[in-house]
């Protein structure tokens, strides 16, 4: 395990938030022996005024450097985590690919630049420094190499053609630069490797995992009695395959259907509040999760299979499994590990058979070797891998 390092992780998220990230929870457990500066992701002026409605959302003195943009936070583990909340910037991923983007774009990265080296010197963290960006391509490739670093890493959790905002403009430019910059490129799945590996130095997996110790809070030893219940937890989005789920709701009227998660389609939002036996929770915090997955018969993961969804590796499959609970998923990516565990189709009759059978077989001897095989995903293991990489890399720098 990396012990007594500096780590700059540039995000491309928030810290908090009321879902898990893969970032968030590997800066945790790195925490407790390596001094952490995260990064949140830069709010521009336009998130900021639209944000008036919702503060929740903005630290608005943080934003408008009112009090100190650096903060420092416990984490579980016994480490510490300082925050960087960046200055605002100004929005132009609508832009084209010309004079004015360029320009804006650098500006915007210099003051994310002068922000980081401000807290760099602040917290001595400038030695040996491990600079980590994880999903900012484009302020990779704008501040990669201007904090004296040791070792840059491209953290990559997505396929960024799948992802709105970076597909209308500039994301797979941006991508390509900053991963010829780097020493190496960290992804999530397989898929993603596959993807990515022809067009870097050196390409590597570390998979997402499951904060077990949560999840299994939601483990029940015997399948509940009575009312089926098949859930969902993650985004509602348009990665869902709803014809297959109309399938579902139509040809088992008696069971209820529970999604639990953010929202970020309207469409799929109106698809689903169209069934009697379908229920929209929203989204919750992760503490929030476990007595939901107490009442679950089953997990699916209903996705499509394209571009975007083949590089993903849910979190979602050992949050079920570390519940007890069977999963159903489609084939939409490589999910090689869980064969024999769960059951795989893109068949919606397949489909609903299997969620039919497996609410019906369950037993407790099952739910046991399923959290036996979450047991396994921890993201302790996870900083673990990703620790034996970043040391690997650095050998190869010498």
């Amino acid at each position: 395990m990396l012990n007594n390092r500096n780590i700059l992780c540039i995000s491309g998220t928030e810290w908090n938030g009321n879902y898990i990230k893969a970032v968030v929870e590997l800066m945790k457990v790195l925490s407790a022996q390596n001094n952490i500066l995260f990064v949140e992701n830069a709010y521009t002026y336009k998130d900021a005024i639209a944000g008036v409605s919702d503060k929740d959302k903005i630290d608005f003195a943080r934003a408008f450097g009112l009090k100190s943009r650096l903060r420092t936070i416990a984490t579980d583990n016994g480490g510490t985590v300082n925050i960087l909340f960046p200055p605002l910037v100004f929005p132009v991923n609508f832009l084209p690919n010309g004079a004015l983007y360029k320009s804006l774009l650098t500006f915007n990265a210099w003051l994310l630049r002068r922000s980081v080296k401000k807290a760099l010197k602040k917290l001595n963290m400038q030695t040996g420094l491990i600079n980590f960006t994880s999903f900012n391509p484009g302020m990779g490739l704008m501040t990669g190499r201007t904090f004296n670093e040791k070792t840059l890493i491209y953290h990559c959790y997505d396929e960024i053609k799948g992802a709105p905002y970076w597909l209308s403009k500039h994301g797979l430019r941006l991508e390509a630069g900053f991963m010829k910059m780097v020493d190496a490129v960290i992804v999530t799945s397989q898929g993603l490797y596959d993807s990515k590996k022809d067009f870097c130095k050196q390409c590597f997996i570390v998979k997402n995992a499951v904060k077990v110790d949560l999840f299994k809070k939601g483990f029940n030893q015997s399948p509940n009695p009575g009312k089926k219940v098949v859930g969902y937890v993650g985004t509602v989005d348009d990665r869902s395959d709803y014809d297959l789920l109309h399938h579902l709701f139509t040809n088992m009227p008696d069971a209820e259907f529970v999604f639990v998660g953010r929202i970020l389609s309207e469409r799929a939002k109106d698809i689903l509040s169209r069934y009697p036996n379908v229920k929209i929770e929203g989204p919750k915090m992760p503490e929030q999760l476990p007595p939901y997955l107490q009442t679950f018969s089953v997990g699916i993961i209903p996705f499509v299979k394209d571009d975007f969804t083949k590089g993903i590796y849910p979190m979602k499959i050992n949050e079920y499994l570390a519940a007890g609970l069977p999963v159903v998923s489609t084939a939409f990516g490589d999910i090689a590990d869980f064969a024999g565990l769960i059951k795989i189709t893109d068949d919606k009759e397949t489909f609903l058979q299997y969620v039919l059978s497996e609410m019906a077989g369950d037993t407790p001897e099952k739910r046991t070797a399923r959290l036996k095989t979450a047991e396994n995903n921890t993201w302790d293991k996870r900083a673990e891998e990703l620790s034996n990489v970043i040391e690997q890399v650095e050998k190869g720098l010498k």
